[in-house]
């Protein structure tokens, strides 16, 4: 479920985007989120945690033409570079203890951490050789993932 609109929160902002759903990505792919709005007039902030049963990375992309390289290496083409995406944001997965879950998460265990570059910002879960951060075959399993993404606005005191 993809939530585009007002909606308040309790740090002092306006939800714009609002992510909380089940995501299916294939071996080779990636689930992304493309429509997130620029905040770098008001300021703002994202809030993710993804969990799966197998690694994964995560992705965010501040800068439109690295993105594009991202989507081309995603649509099979061989771009000329790899961007890593926003290093403040991207990261690879990481095994919890106990069960053995996998996930990446925004400082604190995913609580809310300002965005400091212009837009528009692109998020994905990837599940791809992409960077050979995780080595995926085109006939692994797909990855299974649970997706809360959250990007806020500050309210303007005007």
């Amino acid at each position: 479920m993809v939530v585009a609109g007002s909606g308040c929160l309790g740090g002092g902002g306006e939800v714009i985007v609002s992510v909380q759903q089940d995501v299916t990505v294939d071996p080779g792919n990636a689930w992304m989120e493309r429509e997130i709005p620029d905040l770098s007039d008001t300021g703002g902030a994202i809030e993710y945690i993804v969990r799966a049963e197998q690694a994964f990375d995560v992705y965010f992309f501040s800068d439109e033409s690295a993105f594009e390289q991202y989507n081309a290496y995603i649509q099979g083409d061989d771009p000329a570079a790899t961007p890593p995406g926003n290093n403040e944001f991207s990261q690879a997965a990481v095994q919890r203890e106990g069960d053995g879950m996998y996930e990446a998460t925004t400082d604190n265990d995913g609580n809310r951490q300002s965005v400091e570059s212009a837009g528009p910002y692109y998020f994905a879960v990837d599940h791809s050789s992409y960077r050979m951060e995780n080595r995926v075959e085109k006939f692994d399993e797909s990855l299974q993932a649970f997706v809360d993404l959250k990007v806020i606005r500050k309210r303007s005191l005007i």
